[in-house]
């Protein structure tokens, strides 16, 4: 459903994204045989103010149809291509139903990522799932061996490749692979079986219920009903998921990133320097401890810190929350804390607000906290919490530098990961299935301090120096004692970070290299690989 390519193409919400994007780029690097699908927004009617396909994309000749509710809805085929270090191409195809052919109501399907209303949601994961089927095949791509789902969105591939192969389920499943991403059942689709029904009619099969749930259409279980594989995105998210599915095997591929994209250009001279060959075989960050020169490591690093906040300096009259005023100014000597995530109550967002008192006092005039965020009109939890951030940074005038940006995006996205010192990772464990904005900060040097959970878990396992774990085994059945106690467990770690980092710089320059390390494991060329030898082929 979302590929982020880049900010000014609205085809993202988040990490999932990210995550997608990154793995096709490696796929590229790799000249793996490829191909991507997801839909394209055009988010308003009227072009002055819409997403223009036509500034960005290659507009294709053919064009397929869906039935929906009985109409047939033409879909429109646009095509980006990524080029990969060695030459190879990966081309990544977007469905749209945004064409005059269609009614204004189907033209409106592919108008805004993961509407809210179920008929909309329905019919934009028919147009991903069967008209992506039909689309590659219109193009050309006759004989795919694996269609790989990501999410449970495109889970109605299947019902395209039912009709295909006359309902034998047996000549389907080992054609398609699925990675779940989400431990929480909120973040699963589901529909109810009249509505289904009334849009689907003939495409939805005659023991649907078997396949996809007897009280509701579940598009997880549908896509792990029809794959030869399920996959999780880390160890812990493994457990959860056969917690939440009994009797279903998952395998699992930990997530990870795409190093040359999201490292700084002055980690970028360093890692030439010292580590060549990192953009195109990262497992040689496994040798950042021997071979980076700590002084220049830490001179890279300050020229980062240097860069992200001047910029922040510069627009901070803009931003959402600020205590910093007049000429008091963020301070590339500062301990600098990064936070960029969705404000919603499992991620707890402001946990480290839990004891003011305490974090003024170990934090006063050595800590600066950046957080990113970007709130919806609608969103009340967001805008909520934006309002706490002021007060929280009111009563900690003086002591620590609290900034919010808002309209959080890509760009702003790499500033803060490569100009932190500190990646703070706060969610409700086991609710956070992997995370890979904290594999991004180590790239760049950056320590994390994070609940024990998803990704970091395995992280702090290989590289114990590369930051700090709290939390992440539930102690006590009511969450207020639960966060009471691990906000005092994050304070213990945020105040060995702040000594660690002013009394003990040699100590921390060596834990930024082992930081560094991680990405040799945390990559999106190891996942790709590891798709391809055990998920696709196996």
């Amino acid at each position: 459903m979302e590929i982020a390519f880049a900010t000014h193409m609205p085809n993202y919400a988040g990490g999932l994204g990210v995550l997608a994007a990154d793995t096709l780029m490696s796929a590229a690097d790799l000249g793996m045989n490829v191909v991507g699908v997801s839909l394209l927004y055009h988010q308003n009617d009227n072009l002055e103010y819409g997403f223009r396909g036509d500034r960005y994309l290659t507009r294709r000749s053919e064009t397929v149809e869906v039935e929906i509710e009985g109409r047939k809805v033409k879909i429109a085929i646009w095509q980006k291509e990524i080029l990969g270090r060695g030459g190879a191409m990966v081309p990544i195809f977007f469905l749209s139903s945004h064409m005059p052919e269609n009614e204004v109501w189907d033209r409106d399907l592919t108008k805004h990522l993961y509407s809210i209303d179920r008929y909309t949601r329905l019919g934009q994961e028919i147009i991903l799932g069967v008209g992506g089927v039909r689309a590659l095949e219109a193009i050309g791509y006759k004989n795919i061996s694996t269609y790989h789902l990501n999410e449970g969105h495109a889970a109605f591939v299947m019902l395209e490749l039912l009709r295909k192969h006359n309902y034998d389920k047996e000549k389907v499943r080992p054609l398609v692979t699925f990675t779940t991403h989400t431990p929480i059942s909120a973040g699963h689709d589901y529909f109810d079986y009249g509505l289904a029904g009334k849009v689907l009619r003939e495409m939805m099969p005659w023991d649907i219920r078997d396949l996809a749930g007897a009280d509701s259409l579940g598009m997880t279980q549908l896509a792990m009903s029809l794959s030869k594989s399920t996959n999780s995105v880390s160890q812990r998210h493994k457990k959860v998921c056969e917690e939440m599915f009994p009797g279903k095997k998952i395998n699992n591929v930990t997530n990870g990133i795409y190093a040359p994209r999201w490292a700084g250009d002055h980690m970028t001279e360093l890692f030439n320097t010292h580590l060549p060959g990192w953009d195109e075989n990262p497992i040689v960050f496994s040798e950042s401890p021997a071979r980076i020169p700590s002084g220049e490591l830490h001179d890279a690093k300050l020229l980062e810190k240097n860069d992200f906040t001047t910029w922040v300096n510069f627009n901070k009259a803009f931003f959402a929350v600020t205590n910093v005023s007049g000429e008091d100014y963020l301070k590339n000597d500062t301990l600098t804390i990064g936070f960029g995530r969705r404000f919603v109550p499992y991620k707890r967002p402001d946990l480290i607000f839990r004891d003011l008192e305490r974090l003024a006092s170990l934090g006063d005039k050595k800590i600066q906290i950046i957080f990113a965020n970007r709130c919806y009109p609608d969103d009340t939890y967001c805008n909520s919490l934006r309002g706490k951030l002021n007060e929280y940074a009111d009563k900690l005038r003086g002591h620590v530098k609290i900034v919010l940006i808002p309209d959080y995006d890509l760009k702003i996205a790499k500033r803060l990961v490569t100009g932190c010192d500190v990646w703070l990772n706060t969610p409700i464990a086991p609710l956070e299935a992997s995370g890979t904005s904290g594999m991004k900060a180590a790239l760049n040097g950056a320590l994390n301090i994070s609940t024990r959970d998803g990704w970091w878990i395995e992280g702090l396992e290989r590289e114990p120096l590369g930051g700090w774990g709290f939390g992440g085994e539930r102690k006590y059945p009511n969450q207020e004692a639960q966060d009471d106690a691990e906000a005092r467990e994050l304070m213990a770690a945020l105040e060995e970070a702040v000594m660690c980092f002013y009394k003990r710089p040699d100590e921390w320059v060596k834990r930024m290299k082992h930081s560094i390390a991680l990405t040799s494991f945390f990559n999106t060329s190891r996942l790709i690989e590891h798709y391809a030898s055990e998920i696709w082929e196996g």
